[in-house]
């Protein structure tokens, strides 16, 4: 006794606009989650930045937001450490399959510009810790910088999915910003025009 081809389809369509109504309220199951944490552990580490500017979207064009994040060895980094460097931010989630495709081929750019000014960092969203974000670089065999996203760095950067890139010239000006998935050889050609 099996289901009609009708009723399978409609099954399936119940099962995505679930998923996309889950998607969508993300921000807000997030942002609860957060709430539950013990104020130590939702401290926000840009209190002890003063100098940075109001968190406002960064478009292309726009200055890259001031944060500081720790790296996923508890190591501070900030984004004045940046200064004079080609800058590939990539915002992530483990959760996130096209975010897996896009990590190896952006360690390959890491890799073959490095030497002529470009840094990759990724930024792990959704209530990533460390430890889960480097066991999932470890099955990546990215060996890039990786960042411990906070709510606040999410906010600054208006990020609205997942993954989003962001291509930053040695000046701080957003060159490029994608969200969702994009093919290595558009950023590439991008990271080319800036070197």
């Amino acid at each position: 006794m099996g289901l009609s081809s009708t009723k399978r389809w409609s099954l399936v369509v119940l099962v995505l606009v679930v998923g996309a109504a889950y998607v969508a309220q993300r921000g807000g199951l997030a942002q609860y989650a957060r709430s539950r944490l013990p104020a130590s552990t939702s401290r926000s580490p840009l209190a002890s930045v003063p100098h940075l500017e109001p968190a406002v979207p960064a478009g292309e064009g726009t200055r890259l937001p001031g944060f500081c994040l720790d790296d996923i060895h508890g190591r501070k980094v900030c984004s004045e450490d940046f200064h004079g460097r080609i800058l590939l931010i990539d915002f992530w989630a483990s959760w996130c399959e096209p975010c897996k495709r896009e990590m190896p081929a952006y360690e390959e750019l890491q890799q073959r510009y490095a030497a002529r000014g470009l840094v990759v960092l990724g930024i792990g969203l959704a209530m990533e810790n460390a430890a889960t974000v480097e066991e999932f670089a470890k099955k990546l065999n990215v060996h890039y910088t990786l960042l411990v996203g906070t709510p606040e760095v999410e906010k600054r950067f208006g990020i609205q999915g997942i993954p989003t890139t962001i291509l930053l010239d040695r000046n701080g000006i957003i060159r490029k910003r994608v969200v969702g998935f994009e093919y290595t050889s558009a950023f590439e050609s991008a990271v080319r025009q800036l070197l």
